[in-house]
């Protein structure tokens, strides 16, 4: 026998249900809440260590992430212990690459971790990577272990599940759960009676004996790292990769200790030396470069070529003279007119038609680009072609100057030449000045960092700029 719901009339089976399916099915149900101020929205992750939620923190209105031990241990002390030094032990961290923790709290028997939101994937989702985005990741992820060491932290469980990465290829290492503090007589430090922790995959030969912790176990597994995050496999030879990268995979992964880097901080010294190598482009690569280069020098020289024209005084005849293009126009006595400064439209039109292919060419080169992972982010270094467009402005300048002296001797063998010879600088200025901003894109360089490229660039249109400015302050119909 069924029974009809009086709130919507849908019948269901009398005596089953104690109320409408559909009627609950459309009902809201209230948020998980843990305290006062935290709402559990989804699971994102889970594992041997505990279970990882997204959250909202009501108070603060910002998203956070909530970590609880697995159920079936979290009644053990020495689990409960482990995760309170997790938490005190990413509290005492405050890096840019190492997750925040935000608070400790219980909820009845279950202990949980408020940390930062990160809003990526972990890196064992991306790999294998090309070679510049590869070691500036595992830079960044030995960065925050040359921060933990310094605190006296090893982490123990270095490996790509354990590296998120966001969709602007920031890096953060979480996971300090099975960290052991350095300091022999720390009340944090926990001997876990179950055995090794870890990964045996990634962990030093002297961790799976149940060595006591060592910097030097985290050089193992970062070694391990780096080779899985070029390879995609973190086991088998590593003949494949560049030899300079082969000699700091070899030396990190020694399976004696003391042959390997004393510290992450040492052996990021040789990933940084590695890296500005493997950032270079590959031969064929550089030409689309310079290809897109020459492109965006073209759309420049256009630009500038109908500013001259449009700004280049001009004597015409009554009949030539354009309404709405030429205003303030200037009459002589002999009736012919003056146009100081008018609006050029084909050569207008010219730098336009030129901006667009420019703009077509850089956006395809950068797409390609980051599709096919030659993008290097590495902040920090310098774009070494700034330095030949520093160059080439000081060039330009002495140049000039010599040619005014000569002028002032009176001078005047070769002049006819100078303008061919200085344009030629100044195209060239363009040229390096477009491959030092391309390549800042591509290692993603603030450009207003790249002093010697602004300097330069100035130096450049010095000469053109003061002959400009003489011509036409001097200049008479």
């Amino acid at each position: 026998m069924n029974e009809a719901c009086p709130r919507c009339g849908a019948r269901y089976p009398a005596g089953r249900l104690g109320a409408c399916p559909l009627c609950l099915l459309g009902a809201e149900v209230p948020p998980a809440l843990l305290g006062e101020s935290l709402e559990l929205l989804e699971e994102i992750g889970h594992g041997g260590m505990g279970t990882v939620y997204r959250a909202r923190h009501r108070r603060l209105d910002r998203i956070v992430a909530v970590k609880f031990l697995p159920q079936e241990t979290a009644a053990l002390p020495d689990f409960q212990k482990r995760l309170e030094r997790e938490a005190r032990a990413l509290a005492r961290l405050d890096h840019p690459n190492v997750v925040a923790v935000h608070d400790l709290g219980r909820e009845g028997d279950a202990p949980y971790i408020v940390m930062e939101y990160v809003d990526g994937r972990p890196l064992s989702e991306l790999l294998p990577l090309p070679a510049p985005r590869a070691l500036e990741t595992v830079l960044q992820v030995a960065a925050a272990l040359a921060c933990a060491h310094r605190a006296g932290i090893v982490h123990r469980d270095v490996k790509p599940e354990n590296v998120l990465v966001d969709a602007q290829g920031r890096v953060k290492v979480a996971d300090f759960g099975i960290a052991r503090l350095l300091e022999p007589e720390d009340e944090w430090r926990v001997t876990s009676a179950h055995g090794v922790l870890g990964t045996p995959r990634y962990m030093a030969p002297e961790a799976l004996a149940g060595a006591p912790p060592d910097p030097r176990m985290d050089v193992y597994s970062l070694g391990v790292l780096l080779q899985e995050t070029l390879t995609g496999r973190a086991a088998g030879s590593a003949e494949d990769l560049p030899a300079e990268l082969r000699a700091i995979v070899a030396r990190a992964t020694a399976r004696d200790p003391k042959e390997r880097y004393a510290s992450a901080g040492e052996m990021a010294r040789d990933l940084a030396a590695a890296q500005a190598g493997a950032g270079a482009l590959p031969s064929d690569e550089r030409q689309w470069l310079w290809a897109a280069a020459l492109l965006q020098t073209l759309a420049v020289a256009v630009g500038l070529w109908a500013f001259v024209v449009s700004v280049t005084p001009k004597v015409l005849a009554p009949g030539d003279v354009q309404p709405l293009i030429m205003i303030g126009a200037e009459g002589l006595a002999n009736g012919r007119v003056v146009s100081r400064a008018r609006f050029e439209i084909g050569p207008t039109l010219a730098t336009l038609g030129m901006a667009a292919l420019a703009l077509a060419g850089q956006g395809l080169l950068r797409r390609h680009w980051r599709e096919a992972g030659l993008d290097a982010p590495t902040p920090e270094t310098p774009v070494k072609e700034s330095r030949r467009v520093l160059g080439l402005g000081l060039v330009a300048v002495a140049l000039y100057g010599l040619r005014r002296g000569l002028e002032a001797l009176g001078v005047s063998w070769g002049m006819t030449y100078v303008p061919l010879l200085g344009g030629g600088i100044e195209v060239a200025t363009l040229f390096c000045v477009w491959v030092a901003i391309l390549q800042a894109w591509r290692s993603s360089r603030p450009l207003l960092r790249e002093r010697a490229l602004w300097l330069g660039l100035g130096l450049a249109l010095v000469p053109p700029t003061t002959d400009l400015l003489e011509y036409l302050l001097h200049w008479k119909p």
